[in-house]
C-alpha cells in the first residue's frame, strides 16, 4: 500500500515527528523486536521480496516522488513524499517518515521545513513555500533492505536526473551489509517545483499540424532493411508529431513530454517485443507507445496511447478459427487459475487460436483470439470440442429428468462425444451433454463408469 507523507499545518508536522519513532518495531534484519529509536533496524524500503539477485546484472531503479503545492498567501502548503524501489519485476513504494531520518526542504537560502528523528524536532514554515519556485529536498540516514540472501554484495542504484545518493547520481554501487541491508544512505532531490493550487487548467495533447485536439494518436513508419526501428528516434518522431499543451497567463504554453527512451523501451518490453543494448527492436506491424506530460506549474498530467503501424514489420495477426461454446464456460489464465466470474454461454461463438495448449494443470485449452491478438485468456477445449467417451452400458438419451429426447437407444460400446461437465438434473443424476447442436440431449454419467 502506498503512504504518502502530508505536511499540512505544524500539528500534523508534530504527528510526523513521532512517526518514524513509534515505525521501529519492525527489524528488517533479526527476528527479535527492536524498538529503540536509533537502531539502524529500523523500518527500510523492503525489497527482500525480490529473492536473490546477481551483482554483476541486477539494477535497482529508486525513484523518490515528491510533490509541493502552494496554497495562498500565509497558509502552509501542502508536501506529499515517498520513495519507490523495483528490482527484478518486484516494486515497493515507502512513506518517507518510515525511511528518512532527517527531512530537510530548502530553496537554496532558507529552510522552510526540517525534521531530526534523533532530537525528536520539528521546524516547520512552510507558509513561507512560493508557487514555480524551485526547492531541494535532502533525506538523511534512508535505509534498503534486500533480505539475508544478499548479505555483502554491491548493488547498482539507478536514479532520475534530480536525484543524487551520497553525492553521487547516475548509476551508484551501494554495498550491503551482513543481512542484506544498505542503511545510512543520503538523498538530496533537486528541481521540486511548487505547484500553484489557483491554476487548475488540465493538459491536454494536440496534433503539431492539425492544432486538433487528441485523445488516441496513431503514427506510421517503415523498418529499415533488417526489419528494425530505434526507440530514440522513433520517439523523436512521436515527440514532433504530438504536443502537450496547457493554459497558462491567458494563453497556451507547451508542456514538456517526459517520455523517456527507458520508458519505451519499458513498454515495449512488457508487451513482448526484445529491444536491445542499442535500442533497437524488431518492428511488428503494430504496437502501442504512450506518451506523458506533466505541468510544472499546477502538476497536471495527461496521456496519449498512440499507434504505431509498419507496413513492413512483423505480422502479429494471430492465426485464428472461430469455434462454438457446447457448454457455459470460464476464462483461465496462462497458470489455469480462472479470470473473474465472465463466462461464455453455450451456443455461442468464440474466436480461439488453431491448437489447444496445455496449461500448468495439464489439461488442454484454447487461446481466445481478439482482433487478431492474443488475449492470454483461456477456455477449457472440453467446452468446445468435448471428449470421447466409451459407454459400458446401453443408454437412453435424454431431454430432462424424465423424458427422453428421442427412441434412440445407444449400444453398449460405442464411443460418444461428451461437452464440459455434467449437469445435476432435478432427479440428482448427473449427465453429460452429448451431439453438437442445440437439442437437449444428455445421457447419464454413470453409463460412461
Amino acid at each position: 500500500m502506498k503512504k504518502n507523507l502530508r505536511i499540512v499545518s505544524a500539528a500534523a508536522a508534530a504527528l510526523l515527528a513521532v512517526a518514524p519513532v513509534a515505525a521501529t518495531a519492525m527489524p528488517v534484519n533479526a527476528a527479535t523486536t527492536v524498538t529503540t529509536s536509533t537502531t539502524t533496524n529500523k523500518p527500510t524500503v523492503d525489497l527482500s521480496g525480490a529473492g536473490s539477485v546477481s551483482e554483476s546484472k541486477d539494477t535497482v531503479n529508486v525513484t523518490p516522488s515528491f510533490t509541493l503545492i502552494s496554497a495562498a498567501k500565509g497558509i502552509p502548503a501542502t508536501l506529499q513524499g515517498s520513495i519507490e524501489a523495483s528490482l527484478n519485476g518486484t516494486s515497493v513504494t515507502a512513506d518517507v517518515a518510515d525511511v528518512a531520518k532527517n527531512v530537510t526542504l530548502t530553496d537554496g537560502n532558507k529552510t522552510v521545513y526540517s525534521y531530526n528523528e534523533r532530537e525528536n524536532k520539528v521546524d516547520n514554515n512552510l507558509s513561507d513555500v512560493q508557487a514555480s519556485k524551485e526547492y531541494t529536498m535532502t533525506l538523511s540516514g534512508v535505509g534498503f533492505s534486500f533480505g539475508k540472501a544478499n548479505a555483502g554484495k554491491t548493488l547498482t542504484f539507478k536514479l532520475p536526473e534530480n536525484v543524487k545518493v551520497n553525492d553521487t547520481s547516475n548509476d551508484v554501487k551501494v554495498s550491503l551489509d551482513q543481512y542484506g541491508n544498505a542503511t545510512n544512505l543520503k538523498f538530496v532531490i533537486s528541481k521540486i517545483k511548487a505547484y500553484d493550487s489557483a491554476n487548475t487548467n488540465a493538459v491536454s495533447f494536440y496534433d503539431a499540424k492539425s492544432g486538433l485536439v487528441a485523445t488516441q494518436g496513431s503514427y506510421m513508419t517503415l523498418a529499415n532493411e533488417n526489419g528494425n526501428l530505434n526507440v530514440n528516434k522513433l520517439l523523436d518522431a512521436l515527440k514532433g508529431k504530438y504536443e502537450a499543451m496547457q493554459f497558462q497567463n491567458s494563453k497556451f504554453k507547451t508542456v514538456k513530454v517526459n517520455t523517456t527512451a527507458d520508458d519505451v523501451k519499458a513498454e515495449l518490453e512488457k508487451a513482448g517485443i526484445k529491444v536491445d543494448a542499442a535500442n533497437n527492436f524488431e518492428a511488428p506491424d503494430t504496437f502501442t507507445v504512450t506518451l506523458n506530460a506533466k505541468s510544472d506549474v499546477n502538476g497536471k498530467t495527461a496521456s496519449l496511447p498512440v499507434v504505431v503501424t509498419v507496413p513492413n514489420g512483423k505480422s502479429t495477426v494471430v492465426p485464428s478459427q472461430s469455434k462454438t461454446i457446447m457448454h457455459n464456460a470460464y476464462y483461465y489464465d496462462k497458470d489455469a487459475k480462472r479470470v473473474g466470474n465472465d463466462k461464455v454461454t453455450r451456443y455461442n461463438a468464440v474466436t480461439v487460436a488453431m491448437n489447444t495448449t496445455k496449461l500448468a494443470n495439464g489439461i488442454s485449452y484454447y487461446e481466445v483470439i481478439e482482433n487478431g491478438k492474443a488475449t492470454g485468456k483461456y477456455i477449457n477445449a472440453d467446452n468446445i470440442d468435448g471428449t470421447k467417451r466409451t459407454l459400458k452400458h446401453n443408454a437412453y438419451v435424454y431431454e430432462s429428468s424424465k423424458k427422453r429426447a428421442n427412441k434412440v437407444v445407444l449400444k453398449k460400446g460405442t464411443e460418444v462425444t461428451t461437452y464440459g461437465n455434467p449437469y445435476t438434473f432435478k432427479n440428482g443424476k448427473k449427465y453429460y451433454k452429448i451431439g453438437a447442436d442445440t437439442k437437449k440431449t444428455y445421457v447419464r454419467v454413470e453409463n460412461f463408469d
